[in-house]
């Protein structure tokens, strides 16, 4: 469709993932719903939550641990951006992937891809503060919160 999904969701921690390997985490992530493509295998998927490093890839399939591949991820407003990743575990019942950025091995544009990225990403406390500010509003019934019905 060509539009990008961008969903902050309402909790955190939204992938159970055993502690061992929430310590080893470098840097915050962020629950956030975005579009990516591994073109390698032809496979589509949503980033479920991102971070500076890395991110985890909800898709039909699983993609081997261990395996470097090229993926691609829409960011909303900015578009569609090409970055390389390697696998460090697959999700449980290999309902997706943890992917770990490898810059060593970014190709140059690769490089210019993931600085647009990391820009991206250190917004993305600005959003979660807007987002506070409506639930609050929300929940203080000072506004609705509204939707946009589905097509039909």
């Amino acid at each position: 469709s060509g539009t990008a999904v961008l969903s902050l969701q309402h909790t955190t921690g939204i992938l159970s993932m055993t502690s061992q390997i929430q310590e080893r985490r470098k840097s915050k992530r962020y629950s956030i719903l975005l579009r990516v493509y591994f073109p390698e295998f032809k496979l589509e998927g949503f980033a479920s939550n991102i971070s500076l490093d890395g991110c985890f890839v909800e898709t039909v399939s699983a993609i081997s641990e261990g395996f470097l591949t090229d993926l691609y991820m829409e960011l909303p407003v900015v578009g569609v951006i090409a970055m390389k990743g390697y696998v460090q575990h697959t999700g449980q019942n290999n309902e997706g992937v943890g992917m770990e950025f490898v810059h060593v091995r970014f190709e140059e544009d690769q490089s210019e891809y993931f600085s647009i990225y990391s820009r991206f990403v250190k917004l993305l406390p600005q959003l979660e503060d807007i987002r506070g500010s409506y639930e609050q509003l929300v929940e203080q019934g000072r506004i609705t919160r509204l939707e946009i019905p589905s097509p039909a």
